[in-house]
């Protein structure tokens, strides 16, 4: 299909696909095999949208799909774009009726671990560290979609440096909601 063309797919997938670094994941995908569009969290779990042929995304979804996620379905419909997309983005969410699931809070991945024990590291002995693959879901969720602003993570504004790993679609923390550290994060009394 090309670029020009304003048509494209709706990609509806459900499961657990919400606090689970899906979104990330698909943004990434959708960079290695070249695709236009867009992806978002909504009350039925993930839309993403695409202007080119989804065969061999979907294909790689199910392949490659993160640890702590689930796909228990993949609808496609048509789409008519207003404008076509020259990237991919992850979009802000979308409200409406919650009828996806959320995963429990993951135990903490090697990754953070050996951060968390490394003299030097930002997050050395925090007791709060997590990423995309492991830490609280389930436990801070104040409402879908899953979100910071849902969460109680809200209350703890990010310092630049957990911006900048929120924001970096190459660092593991890329879009994790929960993402703090002891300069912004919550702290044992």
């Amino acid at each position: 299909m090309a670029i020009d063309t304003p048509s494209g797919v709706q990609l509806r997938i459900r499961g657990k696909v919400q606090g689970v670094g899906f979104r990330p994941f698909v943004w990434q995908l959708a960079q290695q095999l070249r695709l236009h569009g867009d992806v978002c969290n909504d009350g039925d779990g993930v839309v993403v949208r695409l202007l080119e042929e989804p065969s061999q995304f979907i294909a790689a979804l199910y392949q490659d799909c993160p640890p702590l996620a689930r796909i228990d379905s993949v609808e496609h419909t048509s789409l008519v774009w207003e404008r076509a997309p020259t990237d991919f983005a992850i979009r802000q969410s979308a409200g409406g009726s919650m009828n996806t699931q959320i995963v429990p809070d993951a135990a903490t991945c090697p990754a953070c671990l050996a951060e968390m024990n490394t003299p030097g590291e930002r997050r050395y002995r925090y007791p709060f560290i997590n990423c995309t693959h492991c830490g609280p879901r389930f436990t801070i969720i104040r409402a879908m979609p899953y979100d910071r602003p849902f969460t109680v993570m809200a209350a703890f504004p990010l310092c630049p440096e957990c911006d900048n790993e929120y924001r970096d679609p190459y660092d593991r923390r890329f879009h994790a909601q929960p993402v703090a550290c002891p300069s912004c994060g919550p702290h044992l009394e």
